[in-house]
């Protein structure tokens, strides 16, 4: 009861510390509203992850419920946000060295380190154990790709950091920005962006805009039924077009909160008795695969409103930078294959011990319905996203399986689905 009250008292405070910074500044909207640096902004804003390295070398404790002691986090995990509550367990204890796993209340960060430094760290971070007779292996996934790490084996740790290291070429973006509609709203932003000096850097910078312009609304199919148990609905993001430098990591980042905090106070106006008491939104756009002929990301969105949670998406998003083309069914997959396409899709998750446990139910899923749920014949997969081993199909929370399971992630291998690729998916893939 205590450290309960404590966590209020200290919230308490972190509000009012986060209303004395700020000052409200008055905002009109544009049909295409980029910001200058010297411009006055839209609403509020906070950037706490510029830059990591100016932080200080304090460090924060987290709660444990696994042992006496509470484990430490290291400065260089204060990239996550500093208004979420800990949890932290323990992995294992190789050699006296504790290999622990954080997360925050919401389940929008995991980050596994040891007292000294991070080793992994990713919004999709999943940690399980497996009967392999041995404690110090563990099963670590990542949207597509999932490794089997021993603590003991000092390559196998280097493999598991590999999972969250930025790709060469790309830099990792942060900004966290808040509004004060009487209540607070947070919005954090992480994006991998290219470097300028990088082959067809502006189609992707592009491409990722237009993905950051959509993020704002709630873009990700859910079956009528479902749709009216957890009232999900589509979010129109409003039109807005980013029209400022496109090489302007700030720029971008700001259009991009803008956005969400218009959106919410067209949805909430301004009375603070119509807001929830917590409301923020995440988008975490991080590049897996780089060639010279495509890239791809994942792509990671949260929000919570209130409840007892959010509601988020993870998946896998490719991209052929050379004809500046996204890549989905249509692009992969001959139009008179999709039925063994969909074959080999079911093959391979019957494949997964996830499936196994929840038995979800993908066919169901895909057929095509029309707005009251009425089949209207065939079927539609989700947007693939080519991973280094092969196609990736997510499907989100509650698409084919309750929340409890969460996202469900099934890899064709690039071999399998061989006869079934148009011409430019063969191209693209060098096969």
């Amino acid at each position: 009861m205590k450290k309960k009250y404590v966590r209020i008292i200290l919230f308490v405070l972190l509000l009012i510390g986060c209303l004395f910074s700020f000052s409200p500044i008055s905002h009109k909207k544009t049909t295409s509203p980029a910001i200058n640096d010297n411009e006055a902004d839209a609403i509020l804003y906070k950037d706490v992850m510029d830059n990591v390295d100016k932080e200080d070398d304090r460090e924060d404790t987290i709660s444990s419920e696994c042992h006496g002691e509470s484990p430490v986090i290291p400065a260089c995990v204060k990239q996550l946000l500093s208004y979420a509550d800990w949890s932290a367990d323990t992995i294992c204890v190789v050699d006296g060295k504790v290999f622990y796993l954080a997360y925050d209340m919401y389940d929008r960060t995991s980050v596994i380190y040891t007292k000294d430094h991070v080793i992994a760290m990713d919004p999709t971070l999943l940690v399980d154990s497996f009967a392999s007779g041995c404690k110090e292996k563990f099963n670590v996934s990542v949207v597509g790709k999932t490794l089997t790490v021993d603590f003991s084996d000092k390559r196998s740790i280097e493999k598991l950091a590999s999972l969250s290291q930025v790709l060469p070429s790309f830099n990792r973006y942060r900004h966290d920005s808040m509004a004060d509609f009487g209540n607070p709203v947070f919005y954090s932003f992480a994006v991998d962006f290219p470097q300028s000096s990088m082959k067809n850097a502006c189609s992707i910078r592009k491409w990722l805009v237009r993905l950051i312009e959509y993020s704002q609304s709630t873009d990700e199919y859910v079956p009528a039924p479902n749709a009216l148990y957890i009232s999900y609905s589509k979010r129109v993001y409003g039109g807005w077009t980013f029209d400022g430098d496109i090489f302007s990591n700030r720029q971008i980042s700001r259009f991009a909160s803008s956005l969400y905090f218009a959106l919410k106070k067209g949805e909430y106006g301004t009375n603070e008795e119509d807001y929830p008491l917590a409301l923020f939104s995440d988008l975490n756009l991080q590049a897996r695969v780089y060639n010279n002929r495509f890239v791809t990301y994942q792509k990671y969105t949260y929000e919570y409103s209130g409840g007892a949670h959010g509601f988020y998406t993870e998946r896998l998003l490719s991209f052929d930078h050379v004809h500046q083309q996204g890549i989905d069914c249509d692009y992969l997959f001959k139009p008179e294959c999709m039925k063994e396409v969909l074959a080999l899709l079911l093959e391979e998750a019957r494949r997964s011990p996830k499936y196994a446990k929840w038995n979800p139910d993908i066919e169901d899923y895909i057929t095509n319905r029309d707005e009251d749920g009425n089949l209207i014949g065939g079927f539609t997969l989700p947007d693939p996203g080519l991973s280094e081993n092969g196609i990736v199909f997510s499907f989100q929370p509650y698409a084919i399986s309750c929340f409890a399971a969460g996202t469900f992630h099934f890899t064709i291998p690039y071999k399998r689905v061989l006869p079934y690729l148009t011409e430019r998916a063969r191209w693209c893939l060098n096969m």
